[in-house]
């Protein structure tokens, strides 16, 4: 028996109806930090820029952001401090970033953010006068939230080269707690480039990317690495990793419109009818649609399969029918086409 065309409009129509109400936004808070004008280390010319940089494009994506610039210890701890609080009041579903650009080094295995008023004579006072790049995930880790993503451009020169126990260069590579992305300018232990047209290679990619859509995080720091191993001739390579739980991306899909629905629900209908003459009927009211192609690989399949006879039920093969001219009526073929169930007729009446 063959479903009429109305009943699979009808079915739709009930199925949208169920369709859930998209769920409303989920929070995105961002700390964006840039420290460059140090006073007893050697300045560094982009962080700022690059902090400004990242936060235009976070905001673009729909980050609700803070910004803070050239920061003192008191001011950076303040700022992380408080940023952990608004983590804790937006909800689990809520989404955190942090991103640093700056000085930062490692002693014994933990990672320090460089404050610009930092002043150490031995390595012994790191702890004191920096601020651990820990204290960042512990904030996170205590908002419960289900998705972070800390961002380091701080693998710059080591500015405390000199002193003994501060000789590592770059970062160390640190533990994600579950739920967090980390990525790193370059990977641990080497040195990033600070850059020379006013943001670092790693801050330039990365924003420049942030606004692809339906683009996995994962799948985005791929290509920030891609873009920044060829723009450094391949001295520079990010890092990151990963504890993710949830599919994460800076900038959702496109969503599809409702004719776009439409199209799906019916046509998600016909092809479990296996009905030649519904596959024909849609092709006729979407030949454009995205699923075509499949509707016609479909069709073709259909008409085989009846046209194919059993090794014990062979009959000899129906004649052609006559071609059909030009001027008859499209009803009387689309009928035609279901009563002889043929490949012609049915590409008589597709024709």
């Amino acid at each position: 028996m063959h479903r009429p065309l109305s009943l699979l409009v009808a079915a739709f129509a009930l199925l949208a109806g169920l369709l859930p109400q998209q769920a409303s936004a989920e929070a995105r808070l961002a700390l964006v930090v840039g420290n460059g004008a140090y006073s007893t280390v050697t300045p560094l010319d982009n962080p700022v820029n690059d902090a400004e940089l990242m936060a235009k494009a976070l905001r673009d994506v729909g980050f609700e952001v803070t910004l803070v610039t050239d920061t003192s210890q008191t001011e950076l701890v303040l700022a992380i401090s408080r940023f952990g609080s608004r983590l804790r009041a937006a909800g689990e579903d809520a989404t955190g970033l942090f991103y640093y650009a700056g000085h930062g080094v490692q002693s014994f295995g933990s990672n320090f953010l460089l404050p610009v008023d930092i002043e150490l004579q031995n390595a012994a006072d790191l702890s004191l006068v920096g601020v651990p790049a820990q204290a960042v995930l512990r904030q996170m880790f205590s908002a419960r939230n289900r998705t972070n993503i800390v961002i380091l451009d701080a693998c710059r020169n080591n500015p405390f080269e000199s002193i003994p126990d501060l000789s590592d260069n770059g970062l160390a590579e640190m533990k994600a707690p579950r739920g967090t992305f980390l990525a790193y300018s370059t990977a641990p232990g080497e040195i990033a480039v600070d850059g020379i047209g006013g943001n670092s290679p790693f801050t330039k990619a990365l924003a420049a990317r942030l606004p692809t859509p339906g683009q996995p995080i994962e799948t985005l720091f791929r290509n920030v690495r891609v873009d920044v191993l060829k723009e450094t001739d391949n001295l520079q390579t990010p890092w990151d990793t990963s504890s993710l739980t949830v599919d994460f991306q800076f900038a959702e899909a496109a969503a599809p419109s409702v004719a776009d629905i439409q199209v799906q629900q019916i046509w998600d209908l016909v092809k479990l009818s296996n009905d030649p003459l519904q596959v024909v009927l849609f092709l006729r009211a979407h030949p454009d649609s995205a699923y075509s192609r499949e509707a016609r690989q479909l069709l073709q399949r259909l008409m085989s399969d009846d046209l194919q006879p059993g090794p014990e039920t062979a009959t000899p093969a129906e004649p052609k029918p006559a071609p059909v001219s030009p001027q008859k009526n499209e009803r009387d073929m689309i009928e035609l086409a279901r009563r002889s169930g043929t490949a012609d007729a049915y590409q008589a009446y597709l024709e």
